[in-house]
């Protein structure tokens, strides 16, 4: 039983936090009211905001690519947005992230790289994300009014990316320093054991040289046009409800949708997301039982897109969704 515990603790914990988030975004709902915002909900909105989708796929694939590019100039963009979004669909199916561990191990057999470096560019990525979040949060926190605890969260989240991505730059700059310190730290550990460490360390310090480099740049520049699509998105879904709402609000939603996926939950963000994005809309002045209508569509939506994309990918690849979490479970 302990040990049944220990290996899936992460998991149990994100269930339990999600049956919370649940029970809050459905208590003193008015099921007539939800039933009433989706009838009236004008579901043309949700074609563009479709397409639009797709770009943001297009853009973060482009980002992931710059990131990459350190490690090997030939790696093609085709790639990095079909793992992509396959990593995505593995993150709505499946517990702990585990699209991260399957982005690394199908970019890593694709492009012939160590997975180890092709996971610290993943881990750049979304520190790069929350960065650019964070600065759009600065930027517009005081033009909405959220709730205080929201407000210290998300700010307390961007700038620990932030210093993050700050240590990353001071290590990359004194890199050999930094191993030889480990190389020290380490030599208690047996000898066959000590290298297996030291070679995955320099393969992930590889992939983070980018923070050095003018392709975390452009990575960036992708990223804040990937997010500024993202917002556009959210926009037209929130419309399809009838909310014509100043667009700070989904660029609120959004961000905090974004931060709330760190909060370890059930596959795919089930009920910590819906809350997020009730507790964001009604401090816009969104009804409970209109937001709540609002969340399910936001989440719904994006995860048929992400999952049914993901299966054609995988699938006109010729890969076994089996062999690909499994293999990212012997990373993990």
């Amino acid at each position: 039983m302990i040990p049944f515990l220990r290996r899936h603790l992460n998991f149990i914990i994100g269930l339990v936090i999600s049956a919370a988030a649940v029970y809050l975004s459905l208590n003193k709902v008015d099921f007539r009211g939800l039933w009433n915002s989706f009838q009236s909900a004008n579901y043309y909105f949700l074609i563009p905001a479709g397409i639009l989708q797709f770009l943001c796929f297009f853009f973060k694939g482009v980002g992931w690519r710059f990131l990459l590019l350190p490690a090997k100039k030939e790696v093609r963009v085709s790639s990095t947005i079909s793992v992509l979004v396959i990593g995505l669909m593995v993150n709505n199916l499946f517990p702990a992230k585990m699209g991260e561990l399957a982005r690394a191990y199908l970019i890593g057999e694709r492009e012939n790289l160590p997975k180890s470096l092709c996971l610290s560019t993943i881990m750049v990525e979304h520190l790069l994300d929350i960065l650019v979040l964070l600065i759009f949060l600065i930027l517009l926190m005081p033009l909405v009014s959220l709730p205080p605890w929201l407000k210290a969260s998300g700010m307390g989240m961007g700038f620990l990316a932030l210093a993050m991505i700050v240590f990353l730059f001071l290590v990359m700059r004194r890199e050999e320093k930094f191993l030889n310190w480990v190389t020290r730290a380490a030599a208690w550990v047996p000898e066959r054991f000590r290298e297996k460490i030291q070679g995955i360390l320099k393969s992930m310090l590889q992939g983070m040289r980018v923070v050095t480099g003018r392709y975390i740049l452009y990575a960036f520049i992708s990223l804040v046009a990937m997010w500024c699509t993202v917002f556009v998105v959210a926009y037209l879904q929130m419309a399809a409800f009838g909310f014509f709402l100043p667009f700070t609000a989904p660029i609120m939603v959004i961000i905090f949708m974004a931060f709330g996926k760190v909060i370890p939950s059930s596959p795919g963000g089930i009920g910590t997301l819906h809350y997020l994005i009730i507790v964001v809309l009604m401090s816009f002045g969104v009804s409970k039982e209109a937001a709540l209508g609002c969340a399910i569509l936001m989440h719904g939506y994006g995860f048929l897109i992400e999952v049914l994309t993901g299966l054609v990918l995988l699938f006109s690849s010729h890969l076994s969704l089996a062999k690909i979490t499994r293999r990212a479970e012997e990373q993990a």
